[in-house]
C-alpha cells in the first residue's frame, strides 16, 4: 500500500522532468548568418571539391538529398532551370547525395534524370558533412555565399535573384 501512496508523486516528478525537456529549445542546422562547414567532397567523376573552390567563384547552393527523396525528385527540373540560368553567373549548384547509395546506383540516377550540375557522392564522407550541417531530412538547400556565410537553409530552392543579380 505504501508504494501506491507514492505513485501520484512520482508520477508528478515524471510530468515535471517530461515538461523540462521538451521546453528546452532544440535547433537543427546552422542558422543564416554562420559560417558554413568547410569540407572536401568527391564528385561523380572523382575529381575532390573543397567548399572555398565554390566560393572562390561566388554563391554556392548546396542541396542535400537522396534517390529515393520523391521531394528532391519534384525540385530536379526546377534546379536544372536554376543551373542553367546562373552558370557562369555566380552561383554554383552542388547536390551532395546523403542517402547512403553506392556511386553505381547514384550515377544511373544522374543519367536516368539528365542531372547536368555537379553531384557530390563520396558515400559516407557526404554523411560526415551532412552532420556537420545537421542535415534532418531530405532535401535541405543551403545557400552559402562568396565569405562562407550561410546566408539561407531551408527545404525549398530560395529565390536566387535576392542574392545574384543577372
Amino acid at each position: 500500500m505504501t508504494m501506491f501512496k507514492q505513485l501520484p508523486g512520482l508520477f508528478l516528478l515524471l510530468a515535471f522532468s517530461i515538461n523540462t525537456v521538451l521546453a528546452v529549445p532544440s535547433s537543427t542546422g546552422y542558422k543564416v548568418g554562420e559560417q558554413a562547414p568547410a569540407f572536401e567532397l568527391k564528385a561523380l567523376d572523382g575529381g575532390l571539391h573543397k567548399l572555398t573552390s565554390f566560393t572562390s567563384k561566388g554563391h554556392v547552393l548546396l542541396v542535400f538529398w537522396a534517390t529515393e527523396c520523391v521531394y528532391c525528385y519534384a525540385h530536379i527540373a526546377d534546379l536544372k532551370k536554376l543551373h542553367q540560368q546562373y552558370l557562369g553567373n555566380g552561383l554554383t549548384l552542388a547536390a551532395i547525395n546523403i542517402g547512403g547509395e553506392y556511386d553505381m546506383e547514384v550515377k544511373e540516377y544522374v543519367k536516368d534524370n539528365e542531372l547536368s550540375y555537379l553531384v557530390l557522392s563520396n558515400r559516407l564522407k557526404n554523411l560526415d558533412v551532412a552532420e556537420a550541417y545537421h542535415v534532418i531530412g531530405t532535401p535541405t538547400l543551403v545557400l552559402v555565399s562568396p565569405q562562407g556565410e550561410i546566408v539561407y537553409r531551408g527545404h525549398n530552392i530560395p529565390d536566387i535573384s535576392k542574392w545574384i543579380k543577372l
